[in-house]
């Protein structure tokens, strides 16, 4: 008997100070992995790295201008609406509200799992979604055995590994993957300093973005 389809929901976060081409192709990679939708959601008041420069308005138009011909892929203001710090746990929780059929996922890199289970109510997050953690060539890498994954095993609310993203997308909440994508060399702060330095940036963000920065003087 074929496995029920449930509808699917990828969620991409980050600062997105400015989005650039790398943050636009990882949503199109998550995508094509077999999600219904991707919603990218900037922070607004990230607590572990340092405050963006531009306003929580401006890194929502920019997303929006990123987005606005990428199928099924969708940007949402759930955390910038909110007037506290951005913890995931409480992103996921309203998430899990406004989609109480959906399979979800929040989607991070390797380098943010090293540090999931000193995450703000890290068991919290996983009774909401399930995690698909990116491995990218030559970085920071998890698996279903390392050092971070055996701490979790050791506490209650530990998320169930699974083999396969499509095997993921069959549960609401509570499963771990692990996915190679490959990755574009791209860092949001090396496109600023490209901005302020007055680079050539054509192949570093959208057109539509490099207008918008430069119509509002942002990175100078």
């Amino acid at each position: 008997m074929a496995a029920k389809q449930v509808p699917s929901l990828a969620v991409l976060g980050g600062t997105f100070d400015p989005v650039h081409t790398g943050h636009c192709r990882l949503a199109i990679e998550v995508q094509q992995l077999g999600f219904d939708q991707v919603t990218m959601v900037p922070n607004r008041v990230p607590p572990h790295r340092p405050q963006p420069q531009a306003s929580g308005e401006q890194r929502l138009t920019m997303l929006q201008l990123a987005t606005q011909n990428l199928e099924a892929i969708e940007v949402s203001d759930i955390e910038l609406s909110s007037l506290s710090t951005s913890y995931t746990a409480e992103t996921v929780m309203k998430l899990r509200q406004d989609h109480p059929e959906h399979a979800l996922c929040w989607v991070m890199g390797a380098d943010a799992w090293q540090q999931f289970d000193q995450w703000h109510q890290w068991p919290q997050i996983l009774r909401c979604v399930n995690l698909m953690v990116i491995n990218r060539p030559g970085a920071a890498s998890g698996s279903p055995t390392d050092a971070v994954m055996q701490r979790l095993q050791q506490a209650p609310g530990a998320p169930v590994y699974c083999s396969s993203v499509t095997e993921l997308r069959q549960h609401p909440c509570g499963y771990i993957t692990f996915v190679e994508l490959p990755a574009l060399d791209i860092a949001a702060s090396d496109l600023r300093r490209a901005i302020a330095r007055g680079d050539n940036i054509d192949l570093l963000t959208p057109l539509s973005v490099q207008t918008y920065i430069q119509q509002h003087a942002l990175y100078r």
